[in-house]
């Protein structure tokens, strides 16, 4: 069975393992019921339920199951947040030229402040 694992929902049932192949930078999100997610070249195992979600990052394997019945949706993982910041810096840097900034006045002493007010 050939599954979009970047844009699809699919319900699991019990003892019916799911093989994920080429998983890496899918974010699993459970829905409803109870998930088992086992991942090759990660710690542990994962059990996930409705509201959780888990990013795969190793590179082989992941079997995913239904404890009962369980149901997931897959999304493709966002660009992480340091590297699309980077990417933003870079292309702001390349369109703004950069010019030395003012220098800071010193605030004015307060007596020259009333003074100048009341002038």
């Amino acid at each position: 069975m050939d599954i979009d694992l970047y844009n699809s929902e699919l319900c699991l049932t019990h003892n019916a393992p799911i093989r994920l192949l080429s998983a890496r930078g899918v974010r699993i999100h459970c829905t409803a019921g109870v998930v088992w997610l086992t991942v090759a070249g990660e710690a542990g195992d994962i059990l996930l339920r409705p509201g959780e979600s888990h990013l795969v990052s190793g590179h082989g394997l992941a079997l995913l199951e239904a404890i009962g019945s369980g149901q997931v949706r897959f999304e493709k993982a966002a660009q992480p947040l340091p590297a699309f910041l980077r990417a933003q810096v870079q292309r702001l840097l390349g369109r703004v030229p950069v010019w030395p900034l003012p220098a800071r006045r010193s605030p004015l002493p307060l007596s020259v402040a009333a003074r100048q007010v009341s002038a």
